[in-house]
């Protein structure tokens, strides 16, 4: 059994899990390692101001970091790019 993750631009079937959580975070840290890259994600509190609280990390490779990073750029890009065009 090949536990590879695939490599960019290959064919995959994603499956989303049925109990999916979504979770606003106003937050991120981002610390990079040797060979991982942590996110933490996390709130403020609007009640005590200076204090956060960490809802989630996220360890990844840094292969996949990279790929994290190029594919948030071209998104926000993409995502820049339309706004840009709706206010035309």
């Amino acid at each position: 059994m090949n536990s590879e993750a695939p490599s960019p631009g290959s064919s995959v079937q994603v499956h989303v899990a049925a109990g999916l959580d979504y979770a606003f975070r106003d937050f991120v840290s981002i610390y990079v390692g040797n060979g991982e890259v942590v996110l933490e994600f996390g709130n403020a509190h609007r009640s005590m101001p200076g204090h956060l609280t960490i809802g989630d990390r996220i360890v990844l490779t840094l292969a996949t970091g990279y790929d994290l990073q190029q594919r948030l750029q071209q998104a926000l890009l993409e995502a820049q790019a339309r706004l840009q065009a709706q206010m035309r």
